[in-house]
């Protein structure tokens, strides 16, 4: 859905979106207040925060941001293919100046969720797991057949995917669903384990899942589940990255 306002009302129904959706990357924005291929909001040298803005949205986000109505922090990429957006630059989740372009995938929210989501990523010690960069072209084909994807809730997502990683934006949604705290949210559900040469965070029952209602085949957090969940299986890491979809998902095989 776009949004048509005036100048006068961009800033209030832009913070008006981001405080009614959590973790509203900067791709949400640009879709809902204006879209420009060519414009971006930057941090720091060559470094983009908030890419694929129209002039005025930038405009409106940047003075949201400066009044602090509104607060940006560091989201794994996969929450950009959720969006359609599969960053073919660089990634950084450090701010600091670059030689050459460089992104920074970034979600928007308000004070209070933003104070939420940097205690899980003080606690985490940063963004979870930074996939590989997929091949845009490829990635945009997936999102588009995405967004025809039917799940069958046969549930074998939830009993054979290993492991089910978790971002700093999964924590805050899950503790808010859950009503407990964050640090209590990463020591009851969270575990840190290895992904290749990384160390990652992932559910900490992850086979099953320990969110997994199997007398339902439901997921228990369904609201809340963690952005892997969301991409799966046709934008997760592993897929967009090149890989099919798992050859045990029916709904996926189908397409």
């Amino acid at each position: 859905m776009t949004y048509r306002t005036g100048t006068a009302d961009l800033k209030r129904e832009m913070e008006r979106l981001i405080r009614s959706e959590r973790h509203v990357t900067s791709a949400r924005i640009a879709r809902a207040f204006g879209e420009d291929g060519g414009g971006a909001v930057t941090c720091a040298e060559n470094l983009v925060v908030a890419p694929g803005l129209s002039e005025e949205a930038s405009e409106a986000l940047i003075a949201l941001v400066s009044e602090g109505r509104v607060f940006w922090s560091p989201i794994s990429r996969t929450a950009y293919h959720l969006d359609g957006i599969f960053l073919d630059l660089p990634v950084s989740y450090v701010q600091r100046p670059f030689d050459s372009p460089t992104w920074l995938p970034a979600a928007f929210n308000p004070p209070r969720v933003h104070r939420r989501v940097m205690e899980a990523i003080q606690l985490m010690g940063g963004v979870g797991l930074d996939p590989e960069a997929p091949d845009p072209d490829r990635g945009s084909h997936l999102y588009g057949v995405h967004t025809e994807f039917e799940c069958g809730r046969c549930g074998r997502c939830c009993t054979l995917s290993s492991p089910i990683s978790l971002e700093p934006q999964d924590v805050e949604r899950i503790s808010a669903l859950l009503e407990i705290g964050i640090r209590k949210t990463i020591r009851k559900y969270a575990a840190l384990v290895e992904v290749g040469d990384h160390r990652a965070w992932s559910v900490k029952r992850d086979s099953p899942c320990t969110f997994f209602d199997q007398d339902r085949s439901l997921c228990k957090i369904h609201a809340a589940r963690p952005i892997v969940c969301r991409a799966f299986p046709l934008l997760s890491p592993r897929t967009a990255g090149g890989e099919p979809p798992a050859s045990w998902c029916p709904s996926a095989r189908d397409l």
